[in-house]
């Protein structure tokens, strides 16, 4: 449907922040939150795994035994940071996870692959913390928001990823190679096909489950589905949950309110399935 849309329709189908109103009051509210929550929670800080300060990690301890979340934030792999996403620790830190915030390099200093990547050695490096403080080798459940989404897709493979939690994700690329988000990304057609998740080979036994808003653009909400009915088609684990009335933003409200949905889906990995 994407290739029948023109350059500038295009543009608007993937235009998150001009599709909601009050995208920069959203981001601004998060960002003062995330304030408040370093304020609030105690773990170690901007732990680096490499040469970039984006190179870093956030990790907060549940305790020795506690299940691990790592967090990838969003930003169309070209904006924001860790920093503006701690917000949504408290509420998983309180419900017994330890949460580890993954930074990664961003476009257009860095390509597709080199972020990818970074989430990898990041991985990698959490892996080694939480061991160097716990004596054990951890497993580790993903879950990422927007750009966040794609890159949990994209690192299945790792030997300490359980699954994940995509929540408003991009899984196919080559939309993005043709609108305005290329203009940092800078994809090519043969790394566009390399790094969309729809065109890959899945980690089937490992759950991914899916969520996106109701309210969303039509063509983020077409990514989730054929994503996920691409999962289904070769049988790969998961759910996928169109949540009514959220949209880009206010999704993220469904994973800090302890009754929100996809709270409720971590909380059910943990208890209900010991997935993680």
């Amino acid at each position: 449907m994407w290739k029948n849309l023109s350059k500038e329709d295009l543009d608007k189908a993937y235009n998150n922040s001009l599709a909601v109103t009050n995208s920069s009051e959203i981001v601004q509210s998060w960002v003062q939150s995330s304030i408040s929550a370093k304020e609030r929670l105690h773990g170690d800080r901007d732990i680096s795994y490499g040469n970039s300060k984006s190179q870093s990690f956030d990790y907060f301890s549940a305790g020795e035994n506690a299940p691990l979340i790592v967090f990838l934030h969003g930003g169309f792999w070209q904006m924001r940071s860790k920093d503006d996403f701690t917000f949504i620790a408290p509420p998983l830190v309180e419900a017994g996870f330890s949460v580890a915030m993954l930074g990664y390099r961003l476009a257009p200093h860095v390509n597709m692959h080199e972020i990818v990547q970074d989430v990898k050695d990041g991985l990698k490096a959490i892996a080694a913390h939480v061991k160097s403080k716990h004596h054990v080798s951890p497993k580790m459940w993903l879950l990422g928001w927007s750009a966040g989404a794609h890159l949990v897709s994209m690192v299945q493979d790792e030997e300490s990823v359980l699954g994940g939690t995509a929540i408003s994700g991009i899984y196919d690329l080559e939309p993005m190679r043709h609108c305005y988000i290329n203009e940092k990304l800078q994809l090519d057609e043969i790394s566009s096909v390399k790094n969309s998740p729809m065109l890959l080979k899945q980690h089937v036994s490992k759950p991914l489950d899916i969520f996106v808003g109701g309210a969303e653009l039509p063509q983020m909400q077409k990514q989730s589905i054929d994503f996920s009915a691409y999962r289904n088609s070769i049988n790969a684990q998961g759910i996928i949950k169109n949540i009514p009335e959220k949209n880009h933003y206010t999704i993220l409200d469904e994973l800090t309110d302890k009754n929100g949905e996809i709270f409720k889906a971590l909380m059910a990995r943990h208890v209900n399935r010991n997935s993680f």
